[in-house]
């Protein structure tokens, strides 16, 4: 399976050339930019030559960041400057007035971006950083939520971007660097990009560059600090996941692709270059999990993109044919789906659930469990239905199709019902519009022996959906292990209603059945599936945290700081208690035991028996499944 996903496809260069890929320059709205960004005032001037779409009206209207003082010239009049709110930044709309037929003018501004980054935090697990604009003596984050590129109606643009920056700095945006200067005091780097684009970024600091070559693609990596081992595994693994994801769908949408060191703790994927914080760079498991995830976002996200207000298919297709499938290589795909669906049934609630189409991006436990979890598993479940071939040349469909346009949940399911010759109007409907997931259970297994004479038997039982509602259309993998037989017998049963019988005639006596042992299915885990995890107390409605009464004061006091910082966040649904404020752990709640002296350290040892987890005094050792 994972041999034919992964197959070779040679694109032809007549096929390549009929299709005009990234041959013709973007007709629409283009801006050349002509940057100074002095660090040490946070402060920015602009020169942008702004070309209109053709047939544009005589009156422009566009948002900027406040403070920017913008005029106008090359043959347009400055209107108005108004403010216009907050928007993460303070906006001003601007309006100019241009001769009839003109789509060329010039804007010219300056002012300063300043937005200190602030600590958001995501319940008690996650904690991250943001910053929706920022020019310092640390470096320099500017995005299309800055708004430091004036903001037409237009969807897309194109861009080249020349920038003159400190002596010892270097730029990174979209596309391509055409040239590099070196003056006196300053650089000046030139960037081209003629395919549309959503936003235009800048990011710049003090790099050491490393550089190598991915077939047509520059592989780059921009560190902080000289490191050439640490770059040289990134630029190994940038050509390695360039190389596999062209084969897979398609050719690579970009000229470059950029590792670029943030100088806070981030992991940004945009177009042709990911922005990753100085420790997740430097974890070794980041180089085969989420690296090729952002590389592959350049894809999916960033090559087609994604139309927001109908759901975000992208994160999920990404994780899909990342995260899962690099471990689906190494024999590890069937621990990664339970992993998934363990998050979803951990942390999703019946309050919390939302359908597919109201997915944007992740900015929780929840939002990550339905979003990213619930969208890779519906892509899992469409391969399963129509085979890899099929799914394979879906791919390369969407990509050829929507490359550099929006596409949508209902454009995915077209082109993969195209591709497939099925009809996957109610799949898509019951996984993207509804929320929820199936819960099923088993019962009523009987084994009859055949009256023949020949030894075989019947297996018969009932499938149930239990949850709330309607039931869902669903084909369910079942295996059936039998006497003496090393191999086990394995089918899949549609279910069409909310109970579902069957029956099964084997050659020996079935001893074990299972249904979707492999975890092939979206659906709520029953505990009995479900291995200990934190999981489960990260997502439970209610919790008690114990405290160690005989720790030292410091450490004491650690803990208590620390158990209060997390009932802060989760309000009245944490209680913390002391050990010797209680007599015994309460059941109906998750509790967390805190603190080597714990007096209910031994409940924890007892817990964990069945496991592969060893209590060594001063040390704990869980094995790695």
């Amino acid at each position: 399976m994972v041999d034919n996903i992964v197959r070779t496809y040679v694109w032809g260069l007549v096929f390549i050339l009929l299709l005009g890929w990234g041959l013709t320059a973007h007709a629409g709205l283009r801006h050349e930019l002509t940057v100074t960004v002095s660090p040490s005032s946070h402060h920015l001037s602009v020169i942008d030559r702004i070309t209109l779409p053709p047939d544009g009206a005589k009156s422009q209207s566009f948002l900027l960041h406040a403070g920017m003082n913008p005029t106008a010239r090359g043959g347009a009049k400055l209107i108005s400057v108004t403010p216009a709110g907050d928007h993460g930044v303070p906006l001003e709309r601007i309006t100019i007035e241009l001769v009839q037929g003109q789509r060329e003018f010039v804007l010219e501004y300056s002012g300063e971006i300043y937005h200190p980054i602030q600590q958001l935090s995501e319940e008690y697990a996650r904690s991250f950083s943001v910053s929706p604009g920022l020019i310092s003596e640390n470096g320099v984050y500017l995005s299309g939520v800055s708004h430091w590129v004036p903001q037409f109606n237009e969807t897309t643009q194109s861009f080249s971007l020349k920038v003159t920056l400190p002596k010892g700095w270097h730029s990174v945006t979209q596309g391509a660097r055409s040239d590099r200067q070196h003056r006196a005091e300053q650089v000046i780097d030139t960037w081209v990009l003629d395919t549309p684009q959503e936003e235009i970024y800048l990011i710049a600091g003090v790099f050491e560059e490393y550089k190598d070559v991915a077939g047509a693609v520059d592989a780059m990596v921009f560190l902080r600090q000289a490191d050439p081992a640490l770059a040289n595994k990134y630029l190994d693994a940038t050509k390695q996941y360039i190389e596999l994801y062209r084969n897979l769908i398609g050719p690579y949408p970009y000229r470059k692709f950029a590792l670029v060191e943030n100088f806070w703790e981030t992991g940004y994927g945009m177009p042709s270059f990911t922005l990753l914080g100085p420790r997740v760079i430097r974890f070794p498991f980041i180089l085969h999990s989420s690296y090729p995830h952002e590389i592959l976002h350049n894809w999916w996200g960033n090559g087609v993109y994604v139309d927001y207000q109908r759901g975000n298919w992208a994160e999920g297709l990404t994780s899909y044919l990342a995260d899962h499938l690099i471990k689906e290589q190494r024999g590890q795909g069937v621990a990664y789906r339970r992993q998934v669906l363990q998050k979803y049934t951990d942390y999703v609630r019946d309050q919390k659930d939302f359908p597919l189409t109201q997915f944007r991006g992740r900015h929780s436990s929840v939002t990550e469990a339905v979003g990213y979890g619930k969208t890779l598993m519906l892509f899992h479940m469409l391969r399963q239905e129509i085979g890899d071939e099929m799914f394979t040349d879906a791919l390369r469909q969407l990509y050829r199709r929507y490359r550099f346009k929006v596409a949508s949940f209902d454009d995915v399911a077209t082109v993969f019902g195209d591709a497939s010759k099925k009809p996957l109007g109610r799949f898509f409907q019951q996984w993207v519009t509804r929320s929820g997931a199936p819960s099923l259970r088993v019962g009523n297994a009987q084994v009859t022996p055949q009256s023949d004479g020949d030894e075989e038997f019947v297996l018969s039982a009932m499938i149930e959906q239990t949850q709330d509602g309607d039931g869902y259309l669903l084909t369910v993998p079942i295996a059936v292990h039998l006497a003496g037989e090393h191999a086990t017998y394995q089918t899949r049963i549609t279910m069409t209603s909310k109970q579902q019988r069957f029956e099964l005639r084997l050659q020996a006596r079935p001893v074990r059945l299972e249904v979707d042992p492999e975890f092939d299915v979206f659906r709520r885990l029953d505990r009995n599936e479900i291995p200990p995890a934190l999981t489960r107390a990260f997502g439970a409605s209610r919790a008690l945290i114990v405290l160690p009464s005989a720790a030292s004061g410091p450490i004491r006091d650690a803990y208590r700081a620390l158990a209060r910082s997390w009932a802060e966040q989760r309000r009245s649904q944490i209680d913390v208690k002391y050990d010797n404020e209680i007599n015994e752990l309460p059941d109906g709640r998750a509790v967390w035991i805190l603190g080597w002296n714990n007096r209910f350290r031994s409940v924890v040892q007892a817990a964990l028996t069945d496991y592969a987890y060893k209590d060594k005094g001063d040390t704990i050792d869980i094995a790695d499944e």
